[in-house]
């Protein structure tokens, strides 16, 4: 009977160190959600070159050497993905760019991508009218050593640069947090499996079996962080932008869009309508004057033939 109540002392103990683990678990992980999301949020600067401009904690990053010397990316295969500092930086660019042929281009991108080990993620092409010049974009998911050859050779492909942007996430110090919080669960779990093994009653598998499903579903979301977060370190995004410079050649119409005939007979008609027009409104302004018109006439001929008859009577007298 002692040795059962000693039993009993000893699983309610258990239970609540498991509550207490627990608990202290809870507030280890929204310590380390806290810290991803200041993660996040700051973002590491990157010149043109791709070198590292300053980084969130104030701490001087060596920038890309010119002339084309090797930027510190990890080797394929390394584990986590770090690169030779133990940095694990998720990359990304941004880059708009105008070219002469946009079918040879995407195609070219495509191949290019595949070479590498990358993939497509989204694609798309805009034409408002036929004939008209295209436009479109394309996300890219390429190895992280890859990342700045690639900017390179999409600039040499194209006739112009339209814009150019890189940014860094340094996502280190989050993915060490993870690693460590995944190790204790770990050990939470493996203690449960057997404090759950030497379990007598029902109430203490119940109590056990529900606390280890609590810490497997929380090792799960750890491992889902951890693998997210090593998939972006390993491939960067690269979303791109293309706009086709297009030239337009005028073309010879051909006798149906030119009408010569018809247009000839048109205007011959319209010169015509056009002076019967104005004849008509000659016509309509002297009969409409006719009242002031005729006696005029009738004067002015009247004071011309005095005029003419009275010359002619004085030349007779001269002679």
């Amino acid at each position: 009977m002692e040795v059962l109540i000693m039993k009993r002392k000893q699983y309610l103990l258990f239970i609540f160190l498991t509550v207490v683990l627990v608990v202290l678990g809870a507030c280890m992980n929204q310590s380390e959600n806290n810290q991803a999301v200041d993660n996040r949020n700051t973002e590491e600067a990157v010149d043109n070159d791709g070198g590292l401009v300053e980084s969130n904690d104030g701490a001087e990053n060596a920038p890309a050497e010119e002339n084309g010397s090797e930027e510190n990316f990890p080797e394929s295969g390394e584990e986590a993905t770090a690169d030779q500092t133990g940095q694990m930086v998720v990359y990304n660019g941004d880059i708009s760019i105008e070219v002469n042929d946009f079918d040879t281009v995407q195609s070219a991108i495509q191949d290019q991508v595949d070479s590498m080990g990358g993939y497509v993620v989204e694609s798309n092409v805009q034409q408002e009218r036929e004939n008209e010049e295209r436009s479109g974009s394309i996300v890219v998911r390429i190895p992280q050593e890859h990342f700045h050859p690639f900017l390179q050779e999409l600039e040499s492909a194209s006739t112009t640069v339209l814009e150019r942007s890189t940014t860094g996430n340094d996502v280190s110090e989050e993915y060490v947090d993870l690693e460590s919080y995944l190790e204790s669960q770990e050990v939470v779990e493996e203690r449960l499996l057997t404090f759950l093994e030497e379990a007598e009653t029902t109430e203490d598998l119940l109590a056990i079996s529900q606390n280890l499903d609590e810490v497997q579903s929380e090792i799960e979301r750890v491992t889902g962080r951890m693998n997210y977060l090593e998939n972006q370190v390993a491939f960067s995004t690269v979303t791109i932008r293309i706009q086709e410079r297009a030239v337009h050649v005028d073309q010879i119409q051909d006798r149906e869009s030119l009408n010569t005939l018809e247009q000839a007979q048109r205007l011959f008609m319209n010169t015509v309508n056009l002076m019967l027009t104005a004849l008509s409104r000659v016509i309509i302004i002297f009969i409409g004057l006719s009242p002031v018109i005729v006696p005029l006439a009738v004067i002015a001929g009247s004071v011309y033939w005095l005029s003419r008859y009275r010359k002619k009577k004085q030349q007779k007298r001269e002679k």
